[in-house]
């Protein structure tokens, strides 16, 4: 986790080059696909745009030093980061809302007295317990996935699929990092 981008390296800028051009190629594909059929062609053209869109994505986690930035609990007067995970849970009362939450580290609730604490830059909680939410730089990737819970079989799963940014836990997991809040 950093504060700052990293600095890229002339390998990364150059697969970030090279990512570009593929998704100018696809999407060259795409229109092509799109010209020369009718509605047949919609799957190829959506496997295309989204393959784009990957790449496109991928480049700029590149051109960024391999990192991508995230939300993160902290405490206010220091700035040290005391959580990274935002979890989410379906709403009670109205099951097709989903509440987040920021889970504490347990020596901190022990002092705070309380382990959950809602999301959102203008939450009473965290401006009572002295926290604040900012973003730190992760090393991350660019991957096609679908929403929790999303139906994603056959053709319907394409409705849901996008391209996501996610912390790169494998490259934490070998450098022998640990994430706070995650378990690797």
């Amino acid at each position: 986790m950093f504060a700052q981008r990293p600095e890229p390296t002339a390998a990364q800028l150059a697969k970030a080059d090279k990512l570009d051009a593929d998704a100018a190629e696809r999407r060259r594909r795409e229109q092509e696909s799109f010209d020369r059929c009718d509605t047949d062609g919609f799957l190829s053209q959506w496997a295309h745009s989204i393959g784009a869109d990957k790449d496109r994505k991928a480049a700029q986690i590149l051109r960024d030093g391999g990192c991508a930035r995230f939300p993160v609990l902290t405490l206010a007067d220091t700035g040290e980061v005391v959580a990274t995970v935002e979890y989410k849970f379906p709403d009670r009362d109205r099951p097709w809302l989903v509440n987040r939450r920021w889970r504490l580290p347990d020596e901190l609730a022990a002092k705070l007295g309380r382990k959950w604490v809602p999301t959102g830059s203008k939450s009473r909680v965290q401006k009572q317990l002295g926290l604040v939410e900012d973003t730190r730089w992760f090393y991350a990737f660019a991957e096609l996935t679908v929403p929790d819970g999303a139906k994603s079989t056959g053709l319907a799963g394409c409705a849901n699929a996008y391209v996501g940014t996610f912390v790169d836990e494998e490259r934490y997991r070998a450098e022998g990092l640990k994430i706070i809040g995650r378990r690797l």
